[in-house]
């Protein structure tokens, strides 16, 4: 090998897993509120925030936030807007709902041929020998394909075959990112009880894509130098990563489905509800039948006002849970193939000038 080769693959070597950055490192409170935590609950406590917000802000300019709240046809405009916005809301989530619905209305020769396919790529992993019958949860299905790549690049580590130095220290990199992914993985499994929409989500933090790109990179690279088995085990790797890939962008595609039903439901549930209280308080504000007392530097309308104004943005609560935790899973995942997003991911091409 001369010294150019010698250059350019110590420079290749430097693409390996030095920079990369644990996507579940978030503060307890933020994963809470973006994946963990029961929809419901999150945008619980964004209403409780909200009415927080709203008391604080009373007691700090008590005088001035009490006259703004005298202003009655103000107040009711407010609200008024709330409650159109409100039904508007819930109708177009349910059109969307809809839409989502009608999609699965197909024929039986789609439905059959939609069924077979998913039974055929299940089949693949018996066919390699990989598992006896290919598990029928998502969750458990994501750990066979994990323990698999793991051991595939266990076994291309140990195997003495190619001589070049530089050629073992890839390897190490590679078996030592997927070690770090798969138990990344494998104990947020664990903490996911069997049937929860979120076990559709335990793959999300693998880094398929740059470890798909390394592996492809290895075997071109190091091509006439393989022995069968070590081009073997790289081809494994390869083939399972693909399977990974395919699996987890479909159990997405199921996650998305599940929350979109979910979220359908439970805006219904609440803004029915919302919409009779938000006409109680335009009512109640016409009587005029809140006393003139205050206790600890709030009136009662205060605190009714703030109370009222917090239910009222309980749809948008809902909504925005919800939002915040499928735009995260579309963020985390934006990867097709072996095409690598992340910037802290460095490819060989990235030290080409």
């Amino acid at each position: 090998m001369n010294d150019g080769d010698s250059a350019r693959r110590a420079a290749r070597s430097h693409s390996g897993t030095v920079g990369r950055i644990d996507r579940s490192s978030e503060n307890r409170l933020k994963r809470w509120v973006l994946f963990d935590g029961n929809r419901e609950w999150v945008a619980t406590a964004l209403l409780a925030t909200v009415f927080a917000v709203m008391l604080v802000l009373g007691g700090l300019w008590p005088v001035e936030y009490q006259e703004l709240l005298a202003e009655t046809t103000m107040v009711q405009t407010v609200f008024n807007t709330l409650l159109s916005g409100t039904i508007l809301l819930v109708s177009i989530v349910v059109s969307i709902a809809a839409v989502g619905i009608s999609q699965e209305l197909t024929s039986l020769g789609d439905q059959s041929e939609r069924v077979e396919t998913i039974i055929d790529f299940q089949e693949t992993l018996e066919a390699d020998d990989i598992v006896d019958v290919s598990p029928a949860r998502p969750g458990q299905f994501t750990a066979v394909v994990l323990r698999s790549v793991k051991q595939r690049a266990d076994e291309l580590q140990e195997i003495d075959g190619t001589a070049d130095r530089e050629y073992h220290n890839e390897v190490d990199r590679l078996r030592e990112d997927i070690h770090a992914n798969t138990e990344e993985v494998l104990t947020t499994l664990s903490r996911v009880p069997d049937g929860s929409t979120d076990e559709l989500l335990t793959g999300l933090n693998y880094d398929s894509s740059w470890q798909l790109h390394q592996t492809r990179r290895i075997l071109v690279e190091y091509d006439d130098e393989l022995t069968p088995t070590e081009r073997e085990r790289i081809e494994d790797i390869m083939e399972l990563l693909r399977k990974l890939m395919v699996s987890r962008e479909y159990f997405k595609t199921l996650y998305y489905k599940l929350e979109l039903s979910d979220l359908s439901t439970t805006l219904l549930t609440v803004s029915l509800p919302i919409i009779v209280f938000i006409t109680y308080v335009l009512l109640a504000l016409d009587s005029g039948f809140f006393p003139d007392v205050t206790v600890f530097g709030y009136t009662p309308l205060t605190v009714f006002i703030s109370f009222a104004y917090t239910i009222a943005l309980a749809p948008y609560a809902v909504l925005t849970a919800y939002v915040l935790r499928a735009a995260n899973v579309t963020k985390r995942t934006p990867e097709e193939g072996p095409f690598v997003l992340d910037s802290d991911r460095e490819t060989v091409y990235d030290r080409r000038s």
